[in-house]
């Protein structure tokens, strides 16, 4: 499990995150919504330790993140796959050689081990291989180059998988494609998946719970009924995307 306890985040003289509390529920998907800029990626980059806390605890299986050395950093992210927002690709690779990556990075397997595990991958996130392993990522469409880079999170079979902005810029189709394929290997190979997320849409089809992050703390945290049934009303104005009541009531905190 992941706890987040009371995290605080200063960049500067800015205040992005506050006061953060969230458990991450093993085996399940949990999404973190909230308006732009609200600091939402920067809770999924402390959970790697990208980021060191400006105050505040983050444990990954009991092991705390916030204060770890590098040593202990590097083993806990191999229980974690991460894919940034816009995928994060290495331009002068080909698909076969950036998902083979981390494996040839932390692991000792033979050339054929490592071409069976890349082109397996590469079928579960719904790539044709045999199509996609040589290419490289400008020579992909915008879903396919998120695929792509969910199969290198995803090759050494980490235990969580977090996810920033996974259909941010697609189109409807494309987008429904991916949150199934989050979803599909969610349920199939027993991961917890943690999602950033704006769209309410592709939320609401696939999250187990959650988080809303406002002002720097999360402001609501349940499962996709008692979300969409929430009293608060900065959540109530998101659901219903009224931007003048959002404002009004931002402006009086």
């Amino acid at each position: 499990m992941i706890k987040i306890r009371h995290l605080k985040k200063v960049f500067g003289n800015k205040v992005v995150l506050k006061d953060v509390n969230l458990d991450i529920v093993d085996g399940k998907i949990t999404y973190i919504l909230g308006m732009s800029g609200q600091g939402k990626s920067t809770i999924i980059k402390h959970i790697v330790g990208l980021f060191k806390p400006t105050s505040g605890e983050i444990w990954v299986d009991g092991v705390p993140i916030h204060n770890a050395d590098i040593k202990t950093l590097y083993e806990i992210r191999k229980k974690i796959g991460f894919t940034f927002q816009e995928g994060a690709l290495f331009d002068s690779m080909n698909i076969y050689e950036n998902v083979a990556f981390p494996l040839r990075e932390h692991t000792k397997l033979k050339e054929k081990e490592i071409k069976r595990r890349v082109f397996e991958t590469l079928e579960m996130v719904g790539l044709e291989a045999n199509r996609v392993a040589y290419l490289y990522p400008h020579e992909l469409s915008g879903g396919m180059k998120k695929r792509a880079a969910t199969a290198r999170a995803i090759i050494l079979k980490p235990k969580y998988v977090l996810y920033d902005e996974p259909t941010s810029g697609l189109d409807p189709i494309i987008s429904d494609k991916i949150t199934r394929m989050i979803k599909n290997l969610t349920r199939n190979h027993n991961i917890t998946s943690v999602v950033i997320s704006h769209d309410l849409k592709e939320t609401f089809k696939s999250a187990d719970y959650i988080a809303f992050l406002y002002n720097g703390e999360i402001i609501e945290y349940a499962d996709v009924e008692g979300f969409k049934n929430s009293k608060n009303p900065i959540v109530r104005a998101f659901i219903e995307g009224n931007s003048e009541i959002y404002e009004k009531i931002a402006e009086a905190v």
